[in-house]
């Protein structure tokens, strides 16, 4: 009879410990898919300095193999040959920084969801940039290879409010 009353006592403690440590995992596993841009991204010094309002400009972040990518949102303000002209945006539309960027002729980015090439972009496409946590230069898309960072020609930040 003793073993059986202990036997009770221990899975009635036992079962809101598994529980707990289920919900802890299910927190993992959320905090892994929903990292915050302000709470859960360190900006380099140089990406701070050459670009002041750009983490307002954050949309999101994932984790890639590891590393954190940060993606952002430009509105194409024109295109002249390989060379887009681009307002990164914040979530209330404003402006936070216009860059120029020379892209490869064969080079491919993100455009309301789909994949094309810069050479098909129009004025008012929105484009997705990825920037690595670890890396300094904006991508096509998270995980990118160094050598696929796009080059920017100009950039220019409007004044801080």
């Amino acid at each position: 009879m003793k073993a059986v009353v202990k036997l009770l006592v221990c899975s009635v403690v036992a079962t809101p410990l598994m529980a707990i440590a289920q919900e802890s995992k299910d927190t993992d596993s959320q905090n892994q898919t929903g990292l915050s841009c302000i709470r859960d991204t360190l900006y380099s010094r140089e990406f701070l300095t050459k670009y002041p309002r750009a983490p307002a400009a954050c949309r999101e972040v994932v984790m890639r193999d590891g590393q954190k990518w940060i993606r952002f949102e430009a509105e194409v303000v024109s295109v002249s040959g390989n060379d887009v002209n681009a307002n990164f945006i914040d979530e209330f539309d404003q402006v936070v920084a216009n860059l120029t960027f020379a892209a490869q002729p064969d080079a491919r980015v993100v455009v309301d969801g789909r994949e094309m090439k810069y050479s098909a972009l129009q004025k008012g496409d929105t484009l997705t940039f990825w920037m690595s946590e670890n890396r300094f230069g904006f991508y096509g898309s998270p995980n990118s290879d160094p050598g696929d960072k796009l080059a920017v020609v100009s950039s220019e930040s409007p004044p801080l409010r």
